[in-house]
């Protein structure tokens, strides 16, 4: 399972914040960074949905078990979508009403999984750096559904218990929330790193005495 690197997380941020009129985008990236919605999830979401509202609530009909769940939205989150609001109906001349999509398409259609995952979140990737190469081409490194792993491994990282990080990630078995504890290659190399400094000041410390 992959997640990105908290310095690779803000350089997605950063790239799509920084990019004129890049507004939606940006917007994109960190709504799936915050909320871990998976893709078809998030396409599915209405204006109504998220207005003056501090947590989302995620239809059954799009749901992978079937069943619907409310996810939290912080208060920068909140913000943000405030704001996004008030660029929609000003500067884009979107509707805003409570059945309108959240997000559109330059010819104003409903946002396709395929929009999301190859339109958004891989051209930012790779604009961002964040690429690998793959049969002589230079491809993102990561998939749309990176961000949802990423949102939750975050939640753990900060001390977020799995049942918890299960309710939001609407798993519908503990088992797949676990997923979240495995170590990361980068955090591997660091605890390596905290290991070898360690060394070095206890050698430090018995050249003193």
């Amino acid at each position: 399972m992959k997640y990105l690197t908290q310095d690779e997380q803000r350089a997605l941020l950063k790239t799509a914040r920084e990019t004129k009129g890049a507004e939606r985008d940006y917007v994109i990236v960190e709504l799936l960074l915050n909320t871990g919605l998976r893709a078809s999830e998030f396409c599915a979401v209405n204006v109504g949905d998220v207005r003056n509202k501090g947590r989302l609530y995620v239809q059954p009909e799009v749901m992978k078990n079937g069943r619907g769940r409310f996810v939290p939205l912080n208060v920068r989150i909140q913000d943000i979508l405030r704001k996004w609001l008030a660029h929609k109906m000003a500067s884009r001349n979107e509707s805003i009403e409570d059945g309108a999509p959240l997000f559109v398409t330059r010819g104003g259609r409903r946002l396709t999984r395929q929009d999301l995952t190859q339109s958004i979140v891989e051209k930012w990737m790779v604009r961002a750096g964040l690429t690998t190469t793959k049969e002589g081409k230079t491809v993102a490194l990561y998939s749309a559904h990176s961000l949802r792993h990423t949102c939750f491994k975050r939640m753990r990282e900060r001390g977020v218990s799995l049942e918890v990080i299960q309710k939001i990630a609407g798993h519908k078995t503990l088992a797949s929330t676990g997923v979240y504890t495995e170590a990361t290659d980068q955090e591997v190399d660091e605890a390596m790193h905290v290991l070898v400094m360690s060394q070095a000041r206890a050698e430090r410390m018995a050249e003193a005495l």
